[in-house]
């Protein structure tokens, strides 16, 4: 019983959120107790004061009668104020005559260790013949005879002893109260994280569709949640791309590896002429080249989704890039009777990879120029709003059939397979956009194909990826 009682406070200790509590609620019981003691003995004070400004009053009082009534007269009002019965219980006099002998009072006191010009002391005397503590004033009167006048500090003493006793109660219910209250938090926190590691073991199993539930109250663990479903978003789009890609390799690569293997082996290198050795050769080459190319596409892709190349980010102006990229398709589009336009309404700055944005571009135009063929219109635009930047190439070909235009963006897939292709350039262009924050959407233009990059203003090099956007299958 014992060791499991040590084991539970042990578990509660370890917890972050009962000592983070408890250290907080320590900090607070602090500043009660010094709030505490500062109400005390300004009480004390204020009392002390009282008690002083009383005996002062009442000693120039009777310090009058002295000047009226002799030694005589302020005897007998001493002997007066003794008999009211008004406050007579605390009061203190004592009238000694110039010899030293007392001629009226109800305390006994040596003054001797006392000052005699008014000033006020705490002594103890005998009030009555009983014991008390008083707070006193001396004079020596004009006859050389003395007054002493005093108050019983009884009250004073039980008001401190009543603010003691509340001060203990009161720290002793904050030290219940700070325990209740860690322990409440501690509860409290721990239902919050338990959802959360819950969530992630079961992703962590394989789960890959669990989400942290939503919390109605939008604060720093709703916060937490939502910016870890976005993690876990984009862990489970990364994993099915994995997946897809690896299914896609085996796939795409299989065929070419299969038939260069096939090719080697019906080679009769005894009988085969140096022609047909150099001419199978060369084919078995140029298939290797295909698959390199293929690899530096995946390579570049699985780069681009990781995000290790925002450190290139540097600021530079869309418009300028897509002047360039028109420029150098001027002549290619020429030579297929093609008409390439380009139409930019001003500056266009943007934070990103200047190489990997006219890399995005040239793809977006390569297409155009490829699958409109022979007399394509290919116009590109630049457009700048308050908000976005954009970036929109239609041509006039073919376009897609809406029912795979959902499909584009799939490494490997094409939708025009009389065309050739790896099926990996607008996955590529996609994986671009992405990096700088942005999203690729495209639609039919009847004729032809809009392609749309839209990028948000001030995307900065560190910013986190945008959640998944699906590719707009709306056809104009």
């Amino acid at each position: 019983m014992i060791r499991r009682l040590g084991q539970m406070l042990g578990a509660i200790w370890s917890s972050v959120a009962f000592r983070l509590t408890l250290n907080y609620s320590i900090l607070a019981l602090l500043t009660s107790l010094l709030s505490l003691m500062f109400v005390y003995y300004q009480s004390v004070k204020i009392l002390e004061a009282q008690f002083s400004r009383q005996v002062q009053i009442t000693a120039q009082r009777l310090n009058a009668h002295f000047e009226q009534g002799g030694l005589p007269g302020l005897a007998r009002e001493i002997s007066l104020e003794m008999a009211d019965h008004v406050n007579s219980d605390t009061e203190m006099f004592m009238l000694l005559d110039p010899v030293g002998r007392m001629l009226v009072g109800n305390i006994a006191w040596d003054p001797s260790d006392a000052p005699l010009n008014g000033s006020g002391v705490m002594r103890s005397v005998l009030l009555r013949g009983e014991p008390a503590h008083g707070y006193l004033v001396a004079r020596r009167l004009r006859d050389g005879s003395i007054l002493i006048i005093g108050h019983d500090l009884r009250d004073l003493y039980d008001l401190t002893d009543v603010i003691q006793k509340v001060s203990l109660a009161a720290t002793g219910v904050i030290a219940l109260l700070v325990l209740l209250g860690a322990a409440l938090f501690r509860r409290v926190l721990q239902r919050r994280v338990e959802v959360i590691r819950h969530t992630a073991a079961q992703f962590g199993a394989g789960q890959w569709g669990q989400r942290i539930p939503e919390h109605p109250k939008q604060d720093e663990f709703a916060l937490l949640s939502s910016d870890i479903n976005g993690m876990l978003d984009r862990i489970e789009r990364l994993m099915h791309g994995v997946r897809n890609v690896s299914d896609a390799v085996a796939h795409q690569l299989r065929t070419p590896l299969t038939r260069m293997q096939v090719r080697l082996r019906t080679i009769d290198w005894n009988t085969a002429t140096r022609q047909d050795i150099r001419a199978n050769v060369d084919r078995l080459s140029a298939e290797l080249d295909d698959l390199v190319k293929i690899s530096e596409k995946l390579l570049q892709i699985a780069e681009l989704e990781s995000g290790a190349r925002r450190k290139h980010f540097e600021p530079v102006h869309l418009d300028v890039i897509a002047a360039d990229v028109a420029d150098l398709y001027e002549a290619v589009a020429e030579e297929q009777d093609a008409r390439l336009t380009l139409q930019t309404s001003g500056p266009a700055p943007l934070r990103g990879d200047p190489d990997l944005l006219a890399g995005a571009l040239v793809t977006l135009v390569d297409n155009a120029l490829k699958y409109a063929g022979h007399g394509a219109r290919i116009h590109i635009e630049v457009a700048q709003t308050a908000h976005h930047t954009t970036l929109t190439v239609t041509d006039n070909g073919p376009g897609i059939p809406a029912d795979k235009i959902h499909r584009i963006g799939e490494r490997f897939y094409r939708a025009h397979q009389h065309v050739p292709g790896y099926g990996l350039g607008l996955a590529t262009v996609m994986a671009i956009a992405r990096l700088h924050a942005g999203q690729m959407t495209l639609h039919n233009a009847e004729p032809g194909l809009c392609v749309r990059l839209q990028f948000p203003q001030g995307t900065d090099a560190k910013s986190a990826p945008p959640k998944h956007q699906p590719i707009s299958g709306d056809v104009a």
